[in-house]
């Protein structure tokens, strides 16, 4: 008698628990859409010996292609492509003050994230949490230098008895297969509000941070300064339902 009640309760528990996933599996849908803004990064990073150099943020643009699988109306799971620049300028002060060095990273990014939203049925906040690989793609930079030979590209400095003139570059930069780590992983969070404008169709506005929790550097050196980026992004974008 008892096995029987245990079987029968059994058998409650295993319908009750198909009957959810039929029930999630009926809400649940698929998404694709367009996603652009603007970036903000700042390199974290000690000056090292150059005890006046100062970091400042530099700003770019995102462009991606996000995915969702939607389970319910307050959860769904997210995956995206996403190009983003990761810039930082490096400016010294006192006499070097003319001296500044503007870099322009470019990175392609996978972010992989879960999505709890909440609100009414067309205008709704949602909150993401998760991470992201990514890869190092290219690294530009523009700025100025000091030089001991002067050249067609460069301007004089007078009063200067050793430095005589200050030399202007802009250029790609060639990656080095010993030094620079061009993989790259971290945390995610981002939070906005999203409205839907027909049945299949809903625009949205999300701002976003990246943190870095790997070194733009390999392990080279000894005493090495590590060198992370931190990246706000702020954008919005356009999302497609499927079978809605």
């Amino acid at each position: 008698m008892q096995i029987k009640k245990l079987n029968l309760s059994s058998l409650r528990f295993t319908l009750l628990i198909a009957l959810q996933c039929i029930a999630f599996s009926s809400r649940a849908q698929w998404s694709v859409g367009l996603q652009a803004g603007y970036t903000h990064n700042s390199l974290t990073t000690s000056s090292g010996y150059f005890y006046d150099r100062v970091y400042h943020p530099q700003g770019g643009f995102t462009i991606g292609i996000p995915v969702k699988y939607t389970f319910t109306d307050w959860f769904a799971l997210g995956v995206e492509a996403t190009f983003v620049q990761k810039g930082y300028d490096a400016r010294r002060s006192g006499f070097y003050d003319i001296l500044h060095d503007d870099v322009s990273n470019n990175y392609l990014s996978v972010p992989l994230y879960a999505r709890f939203s909440f609100g009414g049925t067309r205008l709704r906040g949602f909150v993401n949490a998760g991470g992201y690989l990514g890869g190092w793609l290219s690294s530009y930079r523009k700025g100025t230098v000091y030089e001991n030979f002067s050249n067609s590209d460069s301007e004089s400095i007078f009063g200067l008895e050793d430095i005589k003139t200050i030399y202007h570059y802009d250029e790609k930069v060639e990656f080095d297969s010993r030094r620079d780590n061009r993989f790259e992983a971290g945390a995610m969070v981002g939070a906005g509000i999203s409205y839907q404008l027909v049945s299949n169709l809903e625009i949205f506005g999300e701002c976003r941070y990246y943190h870095s929790l790997t070194d733009m550097q390999k392990a080279y050196m000894r005493k090495q300064v590590p060198r992370y980026n931190n990246t706000f992004a702020f954008q919005a974008g356009v999302m497609f339902y499927f079978g809605k």
